[in-house]
Order: C-alpha cells, then sequence, then structure tokens
C-alpha cells in the first residue's frame, strides 16, 4: 500500500486507517518516542503514494505517563468527559485531550538549509481527540510557530497539514502496551551494558 518495501527494524508498532497510518519508530537512544503520520494515495505509483508525512517526537518519560493513562483509564474518562462537554456545547468536535508541542526552530531550519519562506519555526503536534466514528483519533500536526523564551515551539495560527488515524479501543491500548514493552527491553539492555562496561574498567584497572 505504501512505497516502504520492508518493515524498517526500528519500527515498533504500524497501525492503519484508510489511506493513512502511523508507525512508532524506536528513536530512545535519542530519549524520544518518535511516532510518524503518513497519508498516502494508494492510487498513484509506487515511490509516489506518499502525500503527506509528518513526524512527531515525544519524551520518553512524557510517553510513560501517556502509557499509564491509557491503562489506568485515565484517556477513557478525559474522553467521556469531552463528549460531555460537547454535546453539552453543540460542538461538532470533541476537543483534544491530549496534545504535545515540538518542532524545529527557525535557526535550525535555516542552518539545515530548509528555512521556510516566511522565516519561522516549524511547528509539529501530537494529539488525541475522541472520535465520532472511532473511539480515539490520533494526529499528527505541522504548521508555523515561533519560539518561546524557553526554547518551545508554540504553533502560530492554523496547522499547514494534519495527518489524522482513527483507531479502536483494542488498537489504541495494543499501541501503549507494545510501546511500553520496547521501552522496557530498551532500558534493560541499557543497563546491562552499562553494567558490562563498569565489568571490563574494573578489568583493565587491575591488570
Amino acid at each position: 500500500m505504501t512505497q516502504r518495501k520492508e518493515k524498517n527494524p526500528l519500527q515498533v508498532i504500524r497501525l492503519d486507517g484508510r489511506n493513512v497510518f502511523l508507525e512508532v519508530m524506536n528513536a530512545f537512544q535519542i530519549g524520544k518516542v518518535q511516532i510518524n503520520f503518513i497519508e498516502y494515495d494508494a492510487k498513484q505509483e509506487k515511490n509516489s503514494r506518499i502525500k503527506n508525512e509528518i513526524r512527531t517526537f515525544i519524551d520518553f518519560d512524557k510517553f510513560l505517563v501517556l502509557i499509564n493513562d491509557v491503562k489506568s483509564g485515565r484517556m477513557s474518562a478525559l474522553a467521556k468527559k469531552a463528549r460531555e462537554e460537547q454535546a453539552k456545547g453543540g460542538y461538532k468536535f470533541c476537543k483534544e485531550i491530549y496534545a504535545d508541542m515540538g518542532g524545529i526552530s527557525a535557526r535550525n531550519l535555516e542552518q539545515r538549509g530548509q528555512a521556510r519562506p516566511d522565516g519561522k519555526s516549524m511547528s509539529r503536534q501530537f494529539k488525541i481527540t475522541p472520535g465520532d466514528k472511532m473511539p480515539w483519533i490520533l494526529s499528527g500536526e505541522t504548521g508555523a510557530g515561533i519560539e518561546d523564551d524557553k526554547g518551545l515551539i508554540v504553533p502560530q495560527g492554523r496547522p499547514e497539514i494534519t495527518v489524522r488515524v482513527p483507531l479502536s479501543d483494542d488498537d489504541f491500548k495494543k499501541l501503549a502496551l507494545v510501546v511500553e514493552m520496547h521501552m522496557q527491553a530498551y532500558l534493560s539492555s541499557f543497563y546491562v551494558q552499562l553494567a558490562q562496561q563498569e565489568k571490563d574498567k574494573e578489568k583493565q584497572t587491575q591488570k
């Protein structure tokens, strides 16, 4: 369905919607969980099917908290409250119940040779919203942003590109559990390697 012929070994899990999918990637070595949102056109020729791709990065510790909120039922409780507010206010869609902001500063974009025509920073957001036909909508958004005094890229105006991937309850839980399993495996491996390095240092000093 997409131009990717083989699964990337860093791909933790992939979940599909209609002409869209998200994939969680192992970026643990930089302290991040990477979530790519892909929109494609299956009618196009191979290697030319991807229409939009948004890469979002969430801090390791923040994602662990999110996983806990999914497992504990807190996210479901927030979704229920959002639906009640939607019905009470007569809104067409629910408001997101989770959002994580990130992006690339204008300075870094320029250094990479990817400066925006407007000279602004590039905002990227990861959002979770209660859905209508499906319980959950996970989305990636990108657009213009500004860098605040803390170095955070804050969205400015409406997103220029949005890719939404609907998920069932089971797929939402699957995402949380599978990613948690990989994160735990990474941490276990990290500390095993760290312990081995310390042992090797001790052997060197004893010679």
